[in-house]
């Protein structure tokens, strides 16, 4: 079980102290997905199967977001085959592996990729207005970074046909603005980060992942060789950016002027918002690079917008030959299957949740007067738990099923 999934969302939602538990602010803000995520798990699994059932709902959560970048690609471009090369960016991302994917706790970088897509797909019918609407509400109750796509309003701001996904955005941000400043964020600490680092941390965990794959990788190359490697990553990506100006069309231009912006204001957001010493690189010694430098979280979303880059490429190849675009699109796919499984994850390690649980029950059974007892959650540097009632620990069928 990862983090806030048991710590906040399963404990909060085995013990509701108020009404609406969905709507409830943790940490500053809401977090409708892995909340309503929550309620579904302790209301049809034993408690034995919360992790699992979980991690199943977060990926089946992140298929419904390929799935629908899929839908919202057609206002782009009508060709299969470039659309299933966006779609299958939120499930391949390297980075994703490492501690986002399979989780409820960093879904939310999801919704912020697919927020992006709502916001240039025009709602063609009745149905499909309510559905634009209805998604981006949820995305933005979830999701409080989407302010950062606000300025796609201005996008063919007359037209009706863009605004069911502006106003769901529009209202769940308005939500989630209400409850910054009605319940406000724990403060970071106040760690001054050094300006440059934002700059320097969006190369790096844009391009250099792209490029080099693993964190590992990324450390020995630039401990060998500086900042070169990081300026060679740049280079290739900066690249495909020039190509897509040079010969694409105004379309393929905006989108991936679009796309690189995005990468930039939702990296720029995280670290403003989380200044911390493992993201300070440009104070970095060679310790520090072998010590603390991993991807993580952060670079999930910024690094989904510029992979965004590649089927623009290979969509402006086509019209110059269908051979070179076929080329580019195999490549940008074998790209995403060959870096999508990582040597190592923060996940493999860290307290097994059915093994706790049942540990936790026995406690239970062997002291009838307590109320509840702490289950801990993954990873080991995460303190959090989960504070199981007795009473629904022992309810489960499962365990009643035991003679």
């Amino acid at each position: 079980m990862w983090a806030e999934d048991g710590a906040v969302f399963i404990s909060q939602a085995l013990a509701p102290d108020q009404p609406w538990t969905p709507f409830r602010p943790y940490d500053g803000y809401l977090h409708l997905v892995p909340r309503l995520a929550a309620e579904i798990v302790v209301r049809f699994f034993d408690a034995d199967n919360y992790a699992a059932a979980m991690t199943v709902l977060a990926c089946a959560a992140v298929a419904v977001v390929s799935v629908l970048t899929y839908h919202c690609a057609r206002a782009v471009t009508a060709n299969v085959w470039m659309r299933a090369a966006w779609a299958a960016v939120p499930v391949l991302i390297n980075v994703g592996a490492i501690e986002t994917l399979g989780n409820f706790a960093n879904f939310h970088w999801y919704l912020l990729w697919l927020a992006l897509w709502l916001l240039i797909k025009p709602a063609r019918s009745i149905p499909g207005s309510v559905g634009l609407f209805l998604v981006a509400a949820v995305a933005s109750l979830t999701e409080i970074i989407s302010i950062a796509l606000v300025p796609l309003f201005l996008f063919r701001f007359k037209d009706k046909a863009y605004w069911p996904a502006r106003a769901g955005l529009a209202l769940g941000l308005a939500c989630q603005v209400y409850t910054t400043l009605s319940y406000p964020r724990r403060s970071n600490g106040g760690y001054e980060l050094d300006p440059l680092s934002i700059v320097y941390g969006w190369f790096i965990n844009t391009a250099v992942p792209i490029v080099y794959g693993t964190s590992r990788n990324a450390v020995g190359q630039i401990l060998n060789f500086g900042a070169w490697p990081v300026v060679l990553a740049a280079l290739m990506v900066a690249g495909v950016v020039a190509a897509i100006m040079w010969r694409g069309t105004r379309g393929d231009r905006w989108l991936a002027l679009l796309f690189v912006a995005a990468s930039v204001l939702v990296w720029t957001a995280c670290l403003v918002a989380n200044p911390a010493g493992h993201l300070d690189y440009a104070r970095f010694t060679d310790a520090d690079w072998q010590e603390q430098f991993q991807f993580s979280r952060y670079s999930v979303a910024p690094t989904m917008f510029l992979l965004a880059l590649g089927p623009i490429l290979a969509s402006m190849l086509r019209r110059v030959s269908m051979q070179a675009s076929a080329v580019a699109l195999s490549a940008f796919g074998l790209l995403l299957v060959s870096m999508y499984f990582p040597p190592a994850t923060f996940r493999d390690n860290g307290p097994l949740w059915r093994d706790s649980v049942a540990t936790a029950k026995d406690l239970c059974r062997a002291s009838p007067g307590i109320g509840s007892v702490d289950v801990p959650v993954a990873p080991h540097y995460y303190q959090g738990k989960v504070a199981f009632p007795c009473a629904v620990l022992l309810a489960d069928k499962q365990d009643q099923a035991t003679p």
